[in-house]
């Protein structure tokens, strides 16, 4: 007698339907966490402690902090929230970046946001890094047994240079109470009169409101 093969293929039929719902469902829930951490925020912003690890020029860095705040965005914006980052405690700290998303396209999928710095020659994006431009440190005549001495001092006391962002990508994941992402950013450095590039990758944890105070060098 032939084999009736019509049981296995309705039983083939059904586990194919099963894991069609299993992955649609899957789906929907990954939209529903990414609008609910990136677009249900209307009723309070969301500020999250950064630290920072990565390089600008030539020197590396670690540990260094930020705040990253996610928003509403104000009216007639054409993005859903509104992604800002600034150093802390100093919003002008070494090795510390801004970040306004207002001034960038943004995209995000399932809690990833990418937010790329579109180029404008009338209106420069409001993004830039600091850092300790390398003309800071430079010294006329003979290094002495206090070079080292020195260095110290001029990185204590020197105010960091304010680099324009020419072209730049911020990358950020959220999920519930972590972030965690990737950000770099070029610009001209007119005092050491080069091209710099800052690059670093971030992780974050949900926390309360911070405000930060700007660096003026010395005895700040």
């Amino acid at each position: 007698m032939p084999e009736d093969h019509s049981g296995h293929a309705s039983g083939f039929r059904r586990l194919t339907a099963l894991a069609f719902t299993i992955l649609v469902l899957c789906l929907w829930a990954g939209q529903c966490l990414g609008q609910t951490v990136l677009e249900d925020i209307d009723e309070r912003e969301k500020y999250y402690v950064l630290t920072l690890s990565g390089l600008v020029g030539k020197n590396s860095f670690q540990q260094t902090q930020a705040v990253l705040t996610l928003a509403s965005s104000p009216p007639g914006s054409i993005h859903a929230y509104v992604v800002t980052v600034t150093g802390w405690p100093k919003n002008n700290g070494e090795n510390t970046f801004v970040w306004n998303s207002e001034d960038s396209a943004v995209e995000s999928v399932l809690g990833r946001v990418t937010c790329r710095i579109v180029s404008s020659a009338a209106t420069p994006p409001n993004m830039h890094f600091f850092y300790l431009s390398p003309v800071l440190f430079k010294r006329e005549g003979m290094v002495t047994q206090h070079e080292g001495e020195r260095i110290r001092q001029v990185r204590k006391e020197a105010l960091p240079t304010m680099i324009q962002a020419r072209a730049g990508e911020l990358t950020l994941n959220v999920a519930g109470q972590q972030v965690d992402g990737r950000v770099w950013m070029t610009g001209y450095d007119f005092v050491e009169k080069a091209n710099v590039r800052y690059q670093a990758s971030f992780q974050g944890t949900l926390s309360r409101e911070l405000k930060n105070t700007p660096r003026i060098g010395r005895n700040d």
